[in-house]
């Protein structure tokens, strides 16, 4: 099978750098004719055929980056795609986006269309797909906060410290008087959602509560549509008991607040709400919406510095980066200050 292998597995079976098997596939630099011949054998074993978009990049003939999101319309994902449009294009990159709308079909055609297209490199949002190695194996990638379950190849990652996150957001909910907190999140085995919902569990054990006092109510989409009809169905059959709320995304906390508000439910004197993103809508919400920021500037600045260490082959600070969040406290768990 072609590329069944990697630039990395034939450094690590040669015992040579990764720079040393570039230098001897392109026929450029200084190598001996033993380490030639070790490498050669490798790749005609394997049937190695190197990646012409990673020879483009190191011939300097394509400096064009591939950004794939999950959903273009979201604000955070706006704001974090500008921050590294930004970035990349002080160093000289131009930058070709794609958007899934969340749909893993759209998210397969869209990495192979990337893998097939004249990028050099690639920064991937991933809504969860895992079978897509093989088309990224040799593409340098920074995954943000999403990253698929077998990712392969010279990639590494870049999130928000989304256990932090979810901890924090759930300890303003105890803090602020809550007893019986309801978490929003994914259906999808996502890994920033996986993480959040870790720090929900985190607070509540802190608290001294239990297993029982864990109540999840799980999304097909992540959408205002989505937590709006949700809610609704709740509240309508009346299994909604909660007294607080820890939305995984600001726009499924707004879906909560309407369905809650249109029922005549007071927020925060009935039920608290806190949010995720701290997108701009959550602070002139009729009731301003308590959030979790995260740090889109300072994730886009890293993203571009680790993906050109891996491009320029150099040894990246490490395989994943850690973004710490804070809390924004408003009107929806501690009502009005003055």
């Amino acid at each position: 099978m072609k590329n069944s292998i990697s630039i990395k597995d034939i450094s690590k079976q040669a015992g040579v750098s990764i720079a040393t098997v570039s230098r001897i596939i392109n026929k450029n630099g200084r190598y001996s004719e033993e380490t030639e011949k070790r490498v050669m054998d490798i790749i005609k074993a394997n049937n190695y055929v190197p990646n012409m978009v990673a020879k483009g990049l190191r011939t300097q003939k394509m400096k064009n980056v591939g950004i794939i999101v999950p959903d273009i319309t979201n604000e955070f994902f706006m704001k974090l795609v500008y921050e590294i449009e930004k970035n990349l294009f002080k160093e000289g990159y131009e930058t070709f986006l794609c958007n899934t709308d969340e749909d893993e079909e759209q998210e397969r055609k869209r990495v192979h269309m990337m893998a097939m297209q004249n990028v050099c490199s690639l920064i991937y949002v991933s809504g969860g797909v895992s079978d897509l190695q093989d088309a990224i194996r040799d593409l340098p990638t920074v995954f943000i906060d999403r990253v698929p379950d077998e990712a392969l190849g010279n990639y590494c990652t870049v999130e928000s410290d989304n256990i932090q996150g979810g901890y924090l957001a759930t300890k303003e909910l105890l803090d602020c008087g809550c007893h019986n907190i309801l978490l929003m999140t994914s259906r999808k085995k996502i890994s920033g959602y996986v993480e959040r919902f870790e720090g929900y569990v985190k607070a509540l054990l802190r608290e001294g509560l239990e297993a029982a006092d864990i109540h999840v109510v799980y999304l097909e989409q992540l959408n205002y549509d989505a937590a709006y009809k949700e809610m609704v169905r709740m509240l309508d059959e009346g299994s909604f008991s909660y007294d607080g709320i820890f939305a995984t995304s600001d726009w499924l906390a707004i879906g909560c607040y309407k369905a809650l508000t249109e029922r005549g439910y007071r927020i925060p004197q009935d039920v608290k709400l806190v949010g995720y993103d701290d997108i701009s809508v959550t602070a002139f919400n009729g009731v301003p919406i308590t959030t979790i920021h995260q740090q889109v500037d300072e994730m886009g600045a890293r993203v571009v510095e680790q993906l050109l260490s891996i491009m320029r082959q150099e040894k990246v600070e490490q395989d994943v980066i850690k973004v710490p969040v804070y809390l924004v406290p408003r009107e929806s768990t501690r009502g009005k200050t003055e």
